[in-house]
């Protein structure tokens, strides 16, 4: 059936009564109108999930190719994944169990549950609301500047790579997880170095999805695949999976990169792959694998849940909201190098959510869901929701130029990074990856939108 403005009205209107009378049903049950037993939240959660993404893929212009319904694929599964298997459960793994026991029971669970089908629900509204189908742009750019772009951007991503493995075997991070959490731990230096690393990889894939075009070869791709695989092996999972993300997103801009059967067999192998990563990420030894159960990585990943169910537990040890403090914080620290403004050291720094969840509850990672809650409450998980939403959706709609894509998808790196950090870099990566991204256009004398 062809994408007509009236089937995307109809799409749109039964989207949106549907998601307005699952919120009912979440809020009447918040509220305790009606009383969810755990295990029926948890079912209604896989519910929700389900029916958004089916939502998303049906009513989105460009389906589930869309940064939308990648974007809230990427951030359900991270937030979700532990609450949707064990919904059915289908949690296999010892070591998971026992590493969810300490915290995945506690009544604060239950609330950040709550808050994740509120961000899912919020966000699914907002981005179908504001979703439209792009411009149609005929590409004029001369080949020969695309491709002299396609390879400035795969010489970084060679670069990068390198850089990656002469600091990963100087310091022993990649020996295994475990060996590379006691590096970044150990050196701030390193860690800032391998967060940077990883930022400009992304980027540079970036860059190469942006102008690949047929005939081009598959190098440079081929060459992130094989870091990935050495990536992955380490157990640097997200590292892998974001710019993996924004590249898809990007190629879909342009056009349907693989059909969905072939995307259905890539993603299953990839769950497989992380389930056996998982089995060997703390020791290295992968001579002893005895857990194949796909969904054990589905599990796995939602770990950022704990995000969530430790920033409620904060607040109900009378943790004050932060009214926007941490949003306002990286702008202030980037101005005091300029201004007379006072610059605490990093670590001093309540303000960076990074460092507090450090101190509280070691490397766990971060949520923009934690974040929101911790600023504004209840009413920062609808703002942050809002706001992604519809930003996102304004990228959908933008017609596909090389220009366009370029800054959309540098943009899009630092966001999905956010997925499982705090807000502390985004800013700075964000103008950061602006600036190089038109410096090396104008490198490759791509000065208008084509």
């Amino acid at each position: 059936m062809p994408y007509t403005s009236e089937r995307q009205s109809l799409l749109k209107v039964c989207s949106i009564i549907i998601i307005v009378m699952m919120t009912i049903i979440l809020l009447t049950s918040f509220w305790q109108a009606i009383i969810f037993t755990r295990e029926e939240l948890e079912l209604f959660s896989l519910f929700n999930w389900l029916i958004l993404s089916a939502l998303l893929a049906y009513a989105l212009p460009k389906g589930i190719w869309s940064i939308c319904f990648i974007f809230f694929s990427a951030f359900s599964i991270f937030h979700g994944g532990l609450v949707f298997v064990s919904a059915i459960g289908l949690i296999t793994d010892k070591d998971i169990l026992y590493s969810i026991s300490f915290w995945f029971h506690r009544n604060e669970t239950v609330y950040a549950i709550y808050l994740m089908n509120f961000t899912m629900l919020i966000y699914a509204l907002t981005a179908i609301s504001f979703s439209k189908k792009a411009t149609a742009t005929h590409d004029t750019l001369d080949l020969r500047l695309i491709k002299r772009f396609h390879h400035i951007g795969g010489a970084l991503l060679l670069f990068m790579i390198t850089t990656f493995l002469l600091v990963g075997f100087a310091t022993g991070a990649l020996q295994s997880y475990t060996a590379y959490l006691t590096v970044i731990n150990q050196s701030p230096f390193v860690t800032l170095l391998f967060v940077y690393i990883y930022l400009f990889m992304g980027m540079a894939v970036v860059f190469v999805a942006v102008s690949y075009r047929p005939g081009f070869g598959y190098f440079y791709f081929l060459a992130f695949a094989i870091w990935a695989v050495i990536a992955f092996k380490v157990g640097l999972r997200g590292e892998v999976m974001f710019p993996t993300c924004v590249a898809a997103a990007i190629l879909g801009r342009r056009k349907i990169p693989i059909g969905t059967f072939k995307l259905s067999i890539m993603i299953f192998i990839m769950l497989i792959a992380i389930v056996i990563v998982k089995n060997a990420r703390l020791s290295g030894d992968y001579s002893k694998i005895d857990n194949m159960n796909p969904l054990n990585a589905l599990a796995e990943m939602g770990s950022s849940l704990r995000t969530v169910q430790e920033v409620v537990k904060w607040r109900n040890e009378g943790f004050k909201l932060l009214y926007g403090a941490s949003y306002w914080a990286p702008f202030e620290r980037q101005l005091a190098l300029f201004l007379p403004i006072e610059r605490p050291p990093a670590k001093k720094d309540k303000r960076l959510l990074n460092v507090v969840v450090q101190e509280k509850a070691g490397p766990i990672g971060f949520s923009p869901v934690a974040e929101a809650y911790l600023n504004f409450g209840e009413k920062g998980i609808i703002f942050i929701a809002f706001i992604l939403g519809i930003s996102l959706a304004k990228f959908d709609s933008l017609a596909s130029t090389v220009r366009a894509d370029t800054l959309i998808g540098v943009a899009l790196i630092p966001l999905f990074i956010m997925i499982r950090n705090s807000f502390t870099f985004i800013p700075v990566q964000t103008i950061m990856g602006i600036i190089i991204a038109l410096i090396i256009l104008q490198l490759a004398k791509i000065r208008v939108v084509n």
